[in-house]
């Protein structure tokens, strides 16, 4: 059963990532409810201070936030990353904090699949060039401004096999791509042999993936382990035609050595959903780049997805004032 409490104070931080849902009629009936398009972090002390609950997606929270707000007992995340939040300290505090998993796992691997198919046949430049005049210049038979190359038979290597990296991998077969999957650092390292048979997929060495694929796509969570994953040193074993996705977090690829891969043409090119700071700084250094596709962190924001997202934050609000509610997945 659940308890309604009206007295009970929510506050959503950053409502301007949630879309175009109505969220005030779902939150208001348990407790009084308010939200603000963004926070910045100056304000985030004074807008949590007497609630109980703080729905974000992105809003940093540590220790010093939670010194002062005497009533938070449960932090809502509207994401799976939950990286920026402070979660030891939270539960010092007897702060429960939740995520949401799972809810995105479509949408996520269609921006994958659709940056792997533009870059290997890359319909934006082409349709520049449509603009610019050029329709007769790019028919003929040598043109080789934008090579179109064939994706049966690449080999694709996926770092982080979770649902999403699942789902890839399975469009991936159906489009007749050889699939290699890399360990995972924290599991499977400790395995012998360098292939492991997991769910109907093989596990390689990450040095094995990345001597081997020519498109790399990444979908890891971001810890101590994965931060700087993808840095030079490892671009380097690639080949010079590989494509790297980040469809991740920004920090795990190194994003100055991202930069020096491609300026230098250590590796081909590179499509992002995320970058190391977001939003991405206007006079960023990457925008130099012919060789980079950059998109602001939208791979989790379809229609469907969102529905699904906020219903499990709901979810996961009444499982906590039925006394149910475990926390982060």
């Amino acid at each position: 059963m659940i308890i309604m409490d009206k007295n009970l104070k929510i506050v959503y931080l950053d409502r301007i990532t949630a879309g175009p849902i109505d969220l005030k009629e779902r939150f208001s009936k348990y407790g009084e409810y308010i939200e603000y398009r963004d926070t910045d972090f100056g304000e985030v002390d004074e807008r949590i201070k007497d609630v109980d609950v703080v729905i974000t997606t992105r809003i940093k929270l540590g220790r010093e936030q939670f010194e002062k707000a005497k009533k938070l007992k449960l932090i809502l995340i509207t994401a799976t990353g939950f990286n920026h939040i402070d979660v030891k300290s939270a539960n010092e505090f007897g702060i429960k904090v939740a995520n949401v998993s799972g809810y995105s796992t479509n949408s996520v691997a269609q921006l994958a699949i659709t940056f792997l198919l533009n870059e290997l046949t890359p319909v934006n430049r082409y349709y520049e060039e449509v603009k610019d005049g050029k329709w007769m210049d790019i028919t003929v038979p040598d043109y080789q401004k934008y090579p179109i190359d064939d994706v049966n038979g690449k080999i694709l290597g996926i770092v982080g096999f979770g649902n999403i990296g699942k789902r890839v991998a399975q469009v991936a077969e159906i489009l007749g791509m050889e699939v290699m999957v890399a360990k995972n650092t924290e599991k499977d390292n400790a395995k012998t042999g360098s292939v492991i048979e997991k769910d109907g997929f093989l596990r390689y060495d990450l040095d094995e993936v990345l001597e081997k694929c020519d498109i790399l796509t990444l979908h890891t969570p971001l810890t101590e382990l994965t931060r700087d994953l993808i840095n030079l040193e490892r671009m380097k074993k690639m080949k010079k035609s590989s494509i790297i996705l980040n469809l991740a977090r920004g920090p795990v690829i190194n994003q100055e050595d991202l930069y020096f891969a491609l300026k230098n043409k250590i590796i081909k090119s590179a499509a992002i959903d995320v970058t190391s700071v977001e939003p991405i700084e206007k006079d960023s250094k990457l925008f130099e780049l012919e060789n980079l596709l950059i998109t602001p962190h939208i791979a989790w924001k379809s229609e469907k997805s969102l529905i699904r997202l906020m219903d499990n934050v709901e979810n996961n609000l009444k499982m906590f004032l039925e006394g149910k509610l475990e926390g982060l997945k």
